[in-house]
Formats: structure tokens, C-alpha cells, sequence
């Protein structure tokens, strides 16, 4: 596409789209006033804290040095992140991940329906044990059954697994946030965590189908767009979510120097 015709395509999606700067910066006053403040949710593998809720970075900071052995909060939408990691740039960095989103009503649903499996909700404390048991699999941090379930009858967490009909195995997994009820968000919006398919039961499009899954829920409750962080380096996870519409924005992850985090900090060997 030539420049000046990319160039006029991407003011007019600007105009178009609501609030392209709509992690907490630029929300007006009157919209603000209801946010809930200083929210932090438990995921189980750790923390996840919406940094637009805070107005106090010794709070953001107190937080995450109170996160649990074994555990990987982390921050996203942090108003002025790099003014949060000149206060404590032995403790926290920015993450090498990359946050994309999908603006809900430019979502297109799929005519085709997947095959060889499909999405429900999790629903007990065994689907959240071989929820974990994928976790594992996929060197990702696990969270407690029971804490699972509790955040499932919650209207914030949304868990959806992959099963296998012919054995009624769990093969993929995602958990969806709603941030309008973790927080009250005036931009209405949503993310996604967790996306995780067993690496020993691959089937062709689970997570195409877990992430569809998610939108077309969201979408169904009104909410106007969906984030997601990922990995700079994961690019078959990027071309999926490019595919399917997502689209890059300047929002960053914020999580504290642990061992677990070590190589991204580091420079060290990244998986």
C-alpha cells in the first residue's frame, strides 16, 4: 500500500476507533470517577494489577514487594511505567512483550466450527487440576484448583478449556478478565491470559478457537475491545493474533526482578 494512502487509512481507523489511548491516561475526569481504585487480582500464578487504577506508584511498589515465592505478578497499563521503574529499578523491569488488542466491533465471527474437540466453560476442581497439568506442560506457572474455581464464580474470570470428546480430556486452555467487573472500566474493555494448548494432544486450531471463544463472549456482553501480552519472540502466537485481527498498541507489562523472571531481565536465554 503506498504510504500516503496507509497513512490516511491509519487516521481514519484513529478517528474511527474509541479511544485509542485507552489505558488510563487520557480518561477524562467525569469517566474516572467511578473507576475503582487500586485493583489487584489473583490469578492464581500470580497477581495480575491494572495499573490505571493506581494514582500512587509506592503502592504499586509495595505490591509487588509483597508477591509470593514461586509467583509472577505482573502490572499492565501503568500510567508513566517508566516513572514507576526509576523508583525502583532494582526490583522491577519492563517485560519484552508485546500488548495487541482487538476492537470488538471489527471482530468477524467464523463460519467454519472447530473439529475434533470443543469449548465450554471450566466447570470443577478436576478440569482446573489438568488445567494445571497443561500449565506445567508448558513451563508456565500453576495456579491452586481451588482459588481457580473461587475466580470462576467471580464476574470477573471467565476459565474456557479445549476437551476432547472421544475421552473428555482437557486439551487447551484460556482465562478471560473482565475488566468492567474487576474495576469498572470506562473503557469497557477485556483481556485474555493463560492461552495454553497440551503440548502432547495438538489438534489443528485450539487456540484459534479458545481466543474466538473469549471475543465472541465479550462481544456478547457489550465489551469494546480485547488485550492480550505476549512474548516478542513468540511469532506463531503473534501471526495467530494478527490473523484473527488483533493489532499492536504502545501499552507495557511491568513485573518484578524474581527468578523466574531472571533471563528477561538479564539478557540471559529466553525460551
Amino acid at each position: 500500500m503506498p504510504y500516503r494512502e496507509e497513512r490516511k487509512r491509519f487516521r481514519l481507523e484513529c478517528f474511527m476507533t474509541p479511544s485509542l489511548h485507552s489505558w488510563g491516561e487520557n480518561i477524562p475526569e467525569i469517566k474516572k470517577k467511578d473507576m475503582q481504585s487500586d485493583i489487584a487480582i489473583d490469578c492464581g500464578w500470580g497477581h495480575l494489577i491494572f495499573g490505571q487504577t493506581f494514582d500512587d506508584d509506592r503502592k504499586l511498589i509495595e505490591l509487588f514487594l509483597e508477591e509470593e515465592t514461586g509467583r509472577r505478578d505482573l502490572a499492565i497499563y501503568v500510567h508513566n511505567h517508566h516513572v514507576l521503574l526509576s523508583k525502583a529499578p532494582n526490583l522491577l523491569f519492563v517485560d519484552p512483550s508485546i500488548t495487541f488488542r482487538l476492537w470488538l466491533h471489527n471482530y468477524r465471527m467464523s463460519k467454519k466450527k472447530p473439529e475434533g474437540f470443543h469449548i465450554r466453560f471450566m466447570t470443577d476442581e478436576r478440569d482446573a487440576e489438568r488445567v494445571n497439568e497443561i500449565y506445567r506442560k508448558s513451563n508456565m506457572v500453576e495456579a491452586d484448583p481451588v482459588l481457580m474455581m473461587k475466580n470462576q464464580y467471580s464476574h470477573v474470570f471467565n476459565y474456557f478449556v479445549a476437551e476432547d470428546p472421544e475421552d473428555g480430556e482437557i486439551i487447551g486452555t484460556i482465562t478471560g478478565i473482565d475488566h468492567k467487573a474487576a474495576f469498572n472500566d470506562p473503557d469497557n474493555g477485556a483481556s485474555f491470559w493463560a492461552l495454553a494448548v497440551d503440548p502432547n494432544r495438538r489438534a489443528k486450531g485450539i487456540g484459534r478457537a479458545l481466543i474466538r471463544a473469549v471475543a465472541e463472549y465479550y462481544l456478547a456482553k457489550g465489551r469494546n475491545y480485547l488485550d492480550l501480552s505476549v512474548m516478542h519472540n513468540n511469532k506463531k502466537a503473534i501471526a495467530l493474533y494478527k490473523a484473527l485481527g488483533f493489532k499492536q498498541i504502545p501499552v507495557y507489562v511491568i513485573k518484578r526482578k524474581n527468578d523466574i523472571n531472571e533471563a528477561y531481565y538479564t539478557g540471559g536465554p529466553q525460551p
